[in-house]
């Protein structure tokens, strides 16, 4: 099976939606597409999965993408939905109460564990209201998770430290008082072992030769090094550039979190490495190793979908302008190749691909972007015709339609526009 479909706006430029499109037949559209898909996920919250409670392909990645929309009151009436966000409400209360903490010394990752991420749905459900004793308990029960990152775990943001570190920076940004020191050692933690696993490498002539195939053209071994599963993944779920992408974003918004000196000497370095491993094409590759000569995915998960918001924000960290010049070439691929087989989701599906052309709009300002975001925009809202097989988790935010719903609400108001978790 094709892992995309040939972009129809490709062949017609014309059929390619204007600015002027974009906030008025466009929007249109999306609501339009949120009401149906809102009332076919309300027509299944009976059916709901209890035993999977994480972000990425459970409940609390529904109702996430839920209480997004519950906060924006306008659409709320123009797309009907007061019966589906009183289910959401109920549903809040009892994705909290069930959170699981039996595997909770082996996984805090709010994507994948089902203890952190209803606590994370919990806090986030009442941001507004500091008094909500389920808001409190729910911020509580989650950052008293940090001490578990100092287990032997991974880094990357499914499975890891990453993925913990991304809800912390979520719970900040919602006004709750996370603490910088809990957020500088796991920071610490992080480099530590990534400078670790670099210099081992270094140390064994070859090793670092065979990862990138002998090529003579390769950047030098960086000075951080992360793996999973022992394969070196560059993408944004298990790899460089969600560590990369969170690691920046710490720099932003909390920069005394960050160790003295690890921007310019291990973060920054690293990033310029994944850089220079951009393909002709404008993609990357999945991982090093064997997968450095092959150019076939290109998707949230792996490939340049994910890494182009790093490029994007080293780009605003530095001036640099080779990092926007690559994020404006991995771009042009995914306007190529961005429609997916696999659906519209938000992991391996054209919602992602959306996400990250928004992204390119959002720091370039220019129009060809918001427009290309327009145009999957309006593929996704057939959201039942554009695909080739049904989702694992076909309710769920990074493998079905609770995704591609986040992607059409995020179009109503394009330079707001956030991938959720790790943006």
């Amino acid at each position: 099976m094709p892992r995309f479909y040939p972009n129809p706006f490709l062949r017609n430029p014309e059929a390619l939606p204007s600015v002027d499109d974009v906030y008025k037949k466009v929007r249109d559209k999306c609501v339009s597409a949120i009401r149906g898909l809102c009332t076919y996920l309300y027509e299944r919250t009976g059916s709901f999965d209890w035993s999977d409670l994480s972000t990425y392909t459970g409940i609390s990645g529904i109702l996430f993408v839920s209480l997004r929309l519950r906060n924006d009151e306008q659409l709320v009436q123009e797309c009907r939905l007061d019966r589906f966000m009183n289910e959401i409400n109920t549903h809040v209360a009892e994705v909290f109460r069930r959170r699981d903490k039996s595997k909770l010394q082996k996984n805090i990752s709010v994507f994948t564990s089902n203890y952190t991420a209803p606590c994370l749905i919990g806090a986030l459900s009442e941001h507004h209201n500091k008094h909500s004793t389920l808001g409190m308990e729910a911020f509580s029960a989650y950052v008293k998770c940090a001490k578990y990152a100092m287990n032997e775990m991974p880094n990357e943001a499914l499975y890891g430290r990453i993925g913990y570190l991304a809800g912390l920076i979520a719970l900040s940004d919602a006004g709750y008082p996370v603490e910088q020191e809990t957020i500088h050692l796991i920071v610490e933690n992080i480099l530590r072992e990534g400078r670790y696993l670099s210099q081992k490498i270094g140390k064994r002539r070859g090793d670092y030769e065979e990862l990138v195939q002998n090529r003579p053209d390769a950047p030098a071994l960086p000075p951080l090094m992360f793996k999973w599963h022992d394969k070196f993944y560059l993408g944004a779920a298990h790899g460089f550039a969600g560590i990369l992408l969170t690691l920046l974003k710490v720099h932003e918004k909390l920069p005394n979190a960050l160790p003295e000196g690890s921007l310019e000497e291990l973060i920054l370095p690293t990033t310029k490495w994944l850089c220079k491993l951009q393909q002709p094409s404008g993609n990357w590759p999945s991982s090093l190793g064997e997968s450095l000569n092959r150019d076939r995915l290109m998707q949230w998960c792996h490939g340049a979908t994910g890494i182009v918001p790093l490029m994007l924000r080293a780009y605003k960290v530095t001036g640099d302008e080779e990092y926007l010049i690559s994020a404006r070439r991995g771009a042009d691929a995914i306007w190529e190749r961005g429609l997916l087989t696999k659906g519209c989701g938000l992991c391996h599906g054209s919602a992602g691909s959306g996400y990250a052309l928004l992204s390119v709009y959002q720091n370039t300002g220019d129009a060809k972007y918001l427009t290309m975001a327009a145009a999957v925009a309006l593929w996704c809202a057939d959201y039942f015709t554009h695909a080739e097989r049904t989702p694992d988790r076909p309710l769920s935010l990074f493998e079905g339609l609770s995704g591609a719903i986040s992607f059409l609400f995020d179009m109503l108001q394009p330079g707001k526009a956030e991938f959720p978790l790790i943006n």
